[in-house]
């Protein structure tokens, strides 16, 4: 159910192009010179090969040749800036939930709400499409769903004598110094504590799991309160009660899952690829022993954890617009996210494979993850998101380290911060 593109090599011709519910409009479209030999998608090395089987998918439906720039994550914000600033080659480019503002206001991605019918973007997740809008224009599809659950090793928790996981941070504390205790594992969590993204994602986890907020309605911080010092005070106090790991101020949210992986702590907070790769007796040592839950909370929230995953956006870079469109469209099809389910453990984000008895049934995780996207939060919705970030990120990783009071550092951040207000 695609939009059928019709290339005439020497006949100009205008084509009424139906998107099957996918688009709000008929398309008229001049064939021949306005037929690409190529796209250029611009994606983080995470997604390569996913979008290289995409890639041959689209060439045999529109003949039109994919090229995938790819690099590490932490290096594809400038790749796609840079691109964009140089006018280089872009038509279709990630971007990460915090980005979208900031592509919006820019310019570097197109608003998209023309390209969509109503019942196309009723098809998402909720979580995941709400934070692809800036001013009030879609700047990007979510393509892989995603977010933070509690990992734990259901063998050492039996064997310490519990049935069930935590559901509060207090429970989660108390388990880790019984399983301490008898010798069962060396901390129950390691926190990727050091100054990195990830950080901001599990701050975005803990603020809000103790009553926080990063903002206020009108877009005004609000992070520097009881809620936000409580939290970063609970993972401070972790590591010096010993019930955490103390190496986890050098950790970054990847580097956390080592220890886990070892049998070292019983829990981990991260990202939906552990299930898998937890479980896989090549990574770990405590394979088919790793399970999911909620996030604990606390008397003032039962649950919270932050938003992830990514979407596609079509940069105004792009000549061929409607064409960067279709290759989105393809890789948020049904088909591709089912396939991007089991082949890459990559949650999809539309609402329907959630609700597929078959695909539940063969896919048990896929109905323990769903739940915790009722209670994931977004980080800071802001234009200069990654500036902030990057702004406040040594000020959080400093009170974690213990260079500056868990106050401190709010005040200071909040400070920092002030010039990001919109």
């Amino acid at each position: 159910m695609k939009r059928l593109i019709v290339a005439l090599v020497t006949v100009l011709s205008l084509l009424t192009v139906t998107a099957c519910g996918n688009s709000n409009k008929e398309k008229e479209e001049t064939a021949s010179s306005d037929v690409p030999e190529s796209i250029t998608v611009i994606c983080n090395s995470d997604e390569q090969e996913l979008f290289e089987y995409i890639a041959e998918k689209y060439k045999e439906e529109y003949d039109v040749e994919v090229k995938i720039i790819n690099q590490a994550y932490d290096s594809t914000h400038e790749k796609i800036t840079t691109t964009w600033t140089g006018g280089g080659e872009g038509d279709v480019c990630y971007v990460d939930t915090p980005w979208a503002a900031e592509f919006g206001s820019l310019g570097i991605t197109i608003g998209l709400n023309d390209y969509m019918s109503q019942e196309y973007q009723d098809g998402f997740v909720d979580s995941a499409l709400d934070q692809m809008y800036y001013d009030e224009q879609v700047q990007a599809i979510p393509f892989a769903n995603n977010g933070k659950w509690m990992f734990y090793n259901k063998a050492a928790l039996a064997e310490a004598g519990y049935d069930a996981p935590p559901t509060t941070w207090d429970e989660l504390k108390e388990m880790s110094e019984t399983l301490i205790e008898k010798g069962i594992c060396k901390y129950g969590i390691a926190w990727g504590a050091s100054q990195a993204e990830g950080l901001m994602c599990d701050l975005t986890t803990m603020i809000y799991g103790f009553g926080g907020s990063w903002q206020n309605e009108d877009g005004t911080f609000a992070f520097n309160s009881q809620e936000s010092a409580a939290a970063l005070q609970f993972i401070y106090d972790s590591m010096q009660d010993g019930w955490a790991d103390p190496a986890s101020i050098t950790y970054s949210d990847r580097d956390c899952v080592d220890p886990f992986l070892a049998g070292d702590t019983a829990f981990v907070m991260n990202w939906s690829y552990i299930y898998e790769y937890g479980n896989d007796p090549a990574n770990s040592k405590v394979a088919g022993d790793v399970d999911i839950c909620l996030m604990p909370g606390t008397g003032q929230a039962v649950s919270s954890s932050v938003t992830g995953g990514g979407g596609l956006g079509v940069m105004s870079t792009s000549k061929y617009p409607e064409y960067a469109f279709e290759f989105i469209e393809m890789v948020t099809s049904s088909e591709i996210q089912q396939y991007a389910l089991e082949t890459y453990s990559s949650l999809p984000t539309i609402k329907s494979l959630y609700e597929d008895e078959e695909l539940l049934a063969a896919n048990e995780a896929l109905g323990k993850f769903y739940p915790q996207y009722e209670t994931a939060h977004y980080r800071p919705l802001l234009v200069k998101y990654s500036e902030w970030s990057n702004t406040v990120q040594p000020l959080f990783s400093g009170a974690l380290a213990g260079d500056m009071t868990v106050t401190e550092a709010l005040e200071q951040a909040e400070s920092a911060s002030a010039p990001f207000v919109e």
